[in-house]
């Protein structure tokens, strides 16, 4: 009898021990597959962000070279005491700002070497050299601005573009952050600044305060003074972190560190963090900006803490009752139901990821009002396909267009007819094309068209059919009528940068010579 409850308690000893391990086994496994989810999951999450700030950044560089680049705002430069030129300049800055109503300022800093004064409602102003000339903000920040400012230091020293830290503005108190290029004169010196402030709320609104995972997964947006810019209690917004809880410093420090996952406490939790820095050009910006996903680490190890606290008292109850069997059996049906719950969670966030993916490819690759390629996407296909002409040995046509008098139609029947018009233009070249065919706003009212495979001639026949179409198109305004001018050229062996050149310099012959026409390498048509 003594052998036989020996050889029971070895068995059960033996049992208890086995269960023991595999339950740890089994635990630390399903820890070790939580934390690398959520590992996965952060840096697919912070690396689309990070990937559409840089974007959406590129794009704003794009726009405020144009404004630099504008007559009216080279002139003004160039001639600063002139009344009707600051006026025409005022005009365009407006007509800019309607456009991009998330700026907060579009203002225009000169480069002088003696101050002047302006009298602006009955008030004198004076203008130093690197203030504000010009501003969209009612003439509230006239004679602001000024050598002590990065932005305007930086550029008048020499640099092509600076983007500042991010402050509250000075007129609603709202993160923004100001993006300034030079305005040269035909010299090539630098008479002024050309400057953007955009709202840095219209970015982190849609892209960082609005995900969340779980209870308590979701983004953060700090720049390398440790100041928070985006976070979901926007309480904490353009505070330092120590100012939101001074134990946070060690997650701080981490991130600064460009540590990419670590674990941290903050606000009396211990949690998980997965950081990205945003891959903007440090010679051209202030401060370095970091995405950070974190979620709490009682979230992160929810399932595997609640399967050790299923699978401890099943283990106990087995040893007790002699019943290994019935809950091993129990055990391995609880784990089969366990797995299949997680493979639903994850088929869910996968599924979300998907779609986000989708989304910011959208927005990366498309122009958002009319559905073509964007400019940078444009150039990047033009490439590729001057690549495969190159191989092929295949003719190449390219051809820009630009809607006459477009500005008109703005200030005539206003920007929501604007946008009709560019929309049904769009419509009317994509269906003029062919499908191998490549369609781009290359910017405001002007379209770039690729045409591979196809040679002069026949890329002539096209445009006269854009043309045409373009004509024909009727508006909701029933006295609005269109046209369109075109530059048509061939590719010749020249890079994409000397072609769109080339091309746009027949446009402009295009519109010199009355508009509504096609100009070519061959005769004029």
């Amino acid at each position: 009898m003594k052998q036989e409850t020996k050889f029971v308690i070895k068995i059960l000893t033996t049992v208890m021990i086995f269960l023991f391990l595999f339950v740890i086994l089994i635990y630390i496994n399903e820890k070790q597959n939580n934390m690398q989810n959520f590992n996965e999951v952060g840096e697919n999450i912070t690396s689309q962000t990070s990937r559409a700030l840089e974007h959406w950044i590129e794009d704003q560089v794009r726009v405020v070279q144009t404004i630099a680049n504008d007559h009216s705002i080279i002139d003004v430069c160039n001639n600063p005491q002139n009344e009707t030129l600051i006026r025409e300049a005022q005009t365009y800055l407006n007509d800019i700002h309607r456009r991009y109503p998330y700026y907060e300022n579009l203002p225009i800093a000169v480069k002088l070497g003696d101050e002047m004064t302006r009298e602006v409602n009955n008030k004198k102003i004076k203008i130093e050299n690197g203030t504000f000339l010009i501003d969209t903000v009612g003439n509230r920040t006239l004679g602001k601005g000024g050598l002590e400012y990065s932005y305007i230091k930086e550029v008048l020293a020499g640099k092509d573009y600076y983007i500042s830290e991010i402050y509250p503005s000075i007129l609603r108190n709202n993160p923004i952050f100001v993006i300034s290029v030079p305005v040269n004169n035909k010299d090539g010196e630098i008479i002024g600044v050309a400057i953007i402030s955009p709202q840095i709320e219209y970015f982190t609104r849609k892209f960082v305060e609005s995900v969340h995972l779980g209870q308590s997964g979701y983004l953060f947006f700090m720049d390398k003074r440790g100041q928070v810019i985006a976070h979901e209690n926007r309480n904490f917004i353009l505070k330092h972190f120590s100012e939101v809880d001074p134990k946070i410093d060690n997650v701080m420090t981490k991130i600064l560190n460009n540590e990419r996952y670590f674990e941290g406490k903050a606000f009396g939790k211990t949690k998980h963090y997965v950081s990205t820095r945003v891959n903007l050009s440090r010679e051209h910006e202030a401060y370095d900006w970091y995405i950070v996903f974190t979620q709490t680490n009682r979230e992160i190890f929810k399932s595997s803490t609640s399967f050790l606290k299923l699978i401890i008292p099943m283990v106990l109850i087995t040893i007790i009752f002699i019943a290994g069997i019935v809950n091993a059996i129990a055990k391995i049906n609880q784990k089969e139901i366990y797995e299949e719950n997680l493979r639903l969670s994850n088929r869910s966030l996968e599924k979300k990821v998907k779609e986000r993916t989708k989304e910011l490819e959208k927005m990366v690759l498309t122009d958002g009002l009319t559905g073509l390629f964007n400019h940078k996407t444009s150039y990047e296909k033009l490439e590729g396909i001057i690549n495969k002409a190159q191989e092929s040995r295949m003719p190449l046509t390219i051809m820009m267009c630009d809607l006459d008098h477009f500005k008109r139609v703005n200030d005539t029947f206003g920007h929501q007819t604007g946008d009709e018009v560019l929309l049904r233009a769009a419509q009317t070249i994509l269906s003029s094309v062919r499908e191998v065919d490549v369609a781009g706003r290359y910017g405001g009212e002007e379209f770039i068209i690729i045409l591979p495979d196809t040679d002069l001639a026949e890329g002539i026949h096209v445009a006269n059919r854009i043309k045409g179409a373009v004509a024909a198109l009727d508006f909701s305004q029933e006295d609005l009528k269109v046209t369109i001018s075109l530059g048509v050229c061939m590719w010749e062996g020249e890079s994409a940068i000397d072609l769109v050149s080339k091309v746009d310099k027949l446009l402009y012959q295009a519109k010199r010579n009355g508009r509504n026409r096609i100009e070519s390498e061959l005769e004029e048509v």
